[in-house]
Formats: structure tokens, sequence, C-alpha cells
């Protein structure tokens, strides 16, 4: 009883604040490709604030995926379809705060890019403006077919330090390590034109 007081006390007490969310996402069509674009919005706790000030490197991932979508029955509801993954892109970057020069460090793991803020909200408006693509050829896909986008953003709980892996693992107890936006879904609809 008293250990359920006390879970419960935790959960009413932390601040539900830290999320990431997927902003304008977008699916274009060309004469040749489609183009998937997205911009997430980063809102960190300041417990996460705070371990980022005390030397922890954060990783943080946008995947992009395309999905042959199959529906195991003629007129079955979505979570009855089958889905084979066709083409999957990732961007990772990470964030990192140096405390000898008090100032927080983006950098891209895919091509090296990098800059320096001075304040956390810096870094973070610049992880918002950070606006990734997927280029799908249409020569890949076939008329026939269904096909979706999938575009997620979240914390690579890998790339972690071993002693906060419970923080994110269980994250009823610790929302404020949840970073994860969740799929968000954009059906490919032009093919059948």
């Amino acid at each position: 009883m008293i250990l359920r007081s006390i879970i419960l006390l935790m959960l009413l007490s932390s601040p539900l604040r830290a999320e990431i969310t997927i902003v304008n996402p977008e699916l274009r069509e060309s004469s040749d490709n489609f183009i998937v674009r997205a911009q997430f919005s980063y809102k960190l706790d300041k417990r996460v604030i705070g371990a980022l000030q005390n030397g922890i490197q954060m990783t943080f991932i946008a995947e992009y995926q395309i999905e042959e979508v199959t529906p195991l029955l003629q007129f079955s509801p979505p979570f009855f379809h089958s889905n084979r993954e066709i083409l999957h892109g990732e961007h990772s970057f990470s964030l990192s705060y140096r405390q000898f020069n008090n100032r927080y460090y983006l950098i891209s793991l895919d091509n090296n890019s990098h800059g320096t803020y001075s304040t956390i909200e810096e870094a973070v408006d610049r992880m918002r403006l950070r606006n990734d693509k997927l280029t799908i050829d249409k020569s890949i896909l076939d008329r026939d077919k269904n096909y979706q986008v999938k575009i997620r953003a979240s914390l690579d709980a890998s790339s972690m330090p071993g002693l906060l892996k419970p923080y994110i693992y269980t994250p009823i107890l610790w929302p404020e390590w949840k970073l994860d936006s969740g799929w968000h879904t954009i059906p490919i609809e032009a093919l059948k034109k």
C-alpha cells in the first residue's frame, strides 16, 4: 500500500512537459519523386536539461520510412493490414553541453555539420528548424499497390549511459524522459491517378 502511494505521488508530481511533436509534415510530388518533409518540436524537461549540463550527451533520431500496405481481408480496418517496409531513412544528431565554455553543441551525425549555442533555448530552436526530408523515387512503387509514409523523432535510448536507461525504459514513472513523437502516417494517394 505504501509503495502504491509513493508511485502515485511520483506520477502526480512529475511534470508532463517533455515531448517531441511533429510539425508540418508534408508529402510533395514531383514528376519522378515524392518528397517527405517534416519539422519536429522538442520540449525538454528541466531534469533532461540538467543531465545535459552534467555532461550527458543525447542523440536524437528523425526516421522516415515508406511501407507497402496490404489489407489482410478485402474490407479490413487499418489494424488488420500487413505492412512491408520499402525504404527507410534516418537523420541522427547529437546535443551536448560543454561546461568549460558554457555552450551547447548540436552536431549532425550524418554529415558532421554543427553549431554552438549559448542557451538551451537556442539549441532546441535550431533542432526545430532542421528540415529533414526523404526523397522517394516513384519507380520503386507499384501503381496497383497502396503505400504510406511514416515519420517519427525520438531520443536514441541505446546511446544513453547505462545509469539513465531505467528512466528511459520506464516512462510511466519518469515522463520527462519519454522523448518520442510516435509515428505519424501519411498515405500516398497520387499513384492511383
